[in-house]
Parts: structure tokens; sequence; C-alpha cells
């Protein structure tokens, strides 16, 4: 036994009476569980953020806390967003009211090298797909009962544009991906599509 708790498999030194450690020791005085996990301790912030990553072969997941898809860190008696942690590590400050773009398109990531600046504006450019409250399902792309056809349209700096009517939706989608290619540079996936 010697200078090691006498709980079954622990390592860590006996700290008081009835040899255990200082934990279980706590848990054997107030009748808790003592076979429960012993929340490991780290040395910095840097090791307790990256032992909630999972790195991919793009990606570095985010596995801890989440809202709204965005990794959660408590760091400098706060809440941080993950990503954004890990890019001022990375890269630097981000300076005030700049949001960060997931290039990759994945919320979870916290790969600085799959994050860019961008406004609300410029962000929002990079979208996957059609809102949530599309009718078509095709991002940009709406039917107008009394023209008979559906409509390709973007808006920037809340002037919209659009296209039409065209008969056959995916000549509609062919047109809101033209129209986002030649006036919307952060829109990513457009990009993907024609090259």
């Amino acid at each position: 036994m010697g200078d090691k708790c006498k709980h079954s498999d622990c390592e860590r030194p006996k700290w008081r009476a009835r040899g255990y450690c200082s934990v279980h020791y706590g848990r054997w005085s107030t009748g808790r569980d003592m076979d429960a996990p012993i929340r490991r301790k780290f040395d910095s912030d840097e090791e307790r953020f990256w032992v909630k990553v999972n790195k991919t072969d793009s990606c570095w997941l985010w596995t801890g806390a989440t809202t709204a898809k965005y990794g959660v860190f408590r760091i400098n008696g706060g809440n941080s967003v993950a990503h954004r942690v890990s890019y001022q590590w990375a890269k630097g400050e981000i300076p005030e009211g700049v949001q960060l773009d997931h290039m990759c398109h994945n919320r979870s990531c916290v790969n600085p090298d799959h994050l860019r600046f961008s406004d609300w504006e410029t962000n929002g450019q990079n979208r996957v797909s059609a809102n949530k409250n599309s009718k078509s399902g095709v991002r940009g792309v709406y039917w107008v009962e009394v023209r008979g056809g559906w409509f390709a349209a973007i808006t920037i700096n809340h002037e919209v544009t659009r296209r039409g009517p065209f008969d056959d939706i995916r000549d509609a989608e062919k047109a809101a991906i033209d129209m986002r290619i030649e006036h919307m540079p952060y829109s990513l996936m457009d990009q993907r599509k024609v090259s």
C-alpha cells in the first residue's frame, strides 16, 4: 500500500488518515460514489482545450459543450466560442466586431485554417443551402404564381437583384449561382460547383 491511496486502482498519493488520497477521502467522508471518475487537472488552458478536439484529416471537431452547434469553452472566468479561441491562439487577435466564417461549413470545426475574417453580410454569402423556410428548397430560388415561373434572387447591401421567370427550377438555380459568383466572392460553395 505504501504512500498511495488505498482505494482500488488509485495512483494518487495518500493524503489523510484512513489511507485515502484527498479526492477519495472527501468522497468517503461525505458518502459520495468512491468509483466515480476523478476530474483531471490540466497544466494549462491550452491542454484543457485540445483534449476536447478530435483532429480529422480536414476539420478539427469540437467534442466539448456546444450552443447552436458552435463549441463553447470556459476561459478567463467566462464562456468563449471555441473556434474563436483556437483562431486567436494560432493567428492572433480578432478585431472588435469581426466575425469568423467557417469556410468548411462545419460549426463545430476549430481548425484555424478553416476560418477567415468576415462581417455579417459576407458571412451570409457563404451559405450551404436554402433558408429553412424556403418553399423551393433551392438557395435563392422561389416561385411566383402570378408570373407562372421560378425566379432567382440575391441580396447585397439590402438590395435585391432578380432574374426570371424560368420554366424550370434548375435554370433558376443556375441563374442564382451565376449571380452569386459574380457578386458574392465569399460564396465558396458556388465557386466549387462550377470548378
